[in-house]
């Protein structure tokens, strides 16, 4: 028997075997959260220089597969949200990336 006691609550269980598996299950779900969250964050450039560091080298047109051109056609259309940090020094999001594709995370 295994024995959990939180602040709000007293978990018992009697089978060790389905005990493991559920935290098992916890720990996977918690990490994928936690990928998809970092994931989220990334951000890219519409130009540039790789960044090998960085998915897909930090650059908008490898994420899309699509031309420097394109890029700033989207930027400058308003079909995907973007931030300035300075004179044509767009960036986008993950969060605008997955949006833009009709992804959008819950």
């Amino acid at each position: 028997m295994v024995r959990i006691d939180l602040p709000s609550a007293t978990i018992q269980f009697e089978d060790a075997a389905a005990t493991l598996r559920l935290l098992e299950h916890e720990q996977s779900a918690r990490l994928a959260a936690e990928a998809e969250q970092m994931a989220l964050s990334a951000v890219y450039c519409l130009s540039g220089a790789p960044d090998p560091e960085l998915p897909y080298g930090g650059l908008l047109t490898r994420r899309l597969r699509i031309s420097e051109r394109t890029a700033y056609d989207l930027v400058r259309e308003g079909k995907i949200r973007y931030t300035c940090a300075g004179k044509k020094n767009y960036r986008v999001s993950e969060m605008a990336v997955r949006e833009f594709l009709g992804d959008t995370p819950t």
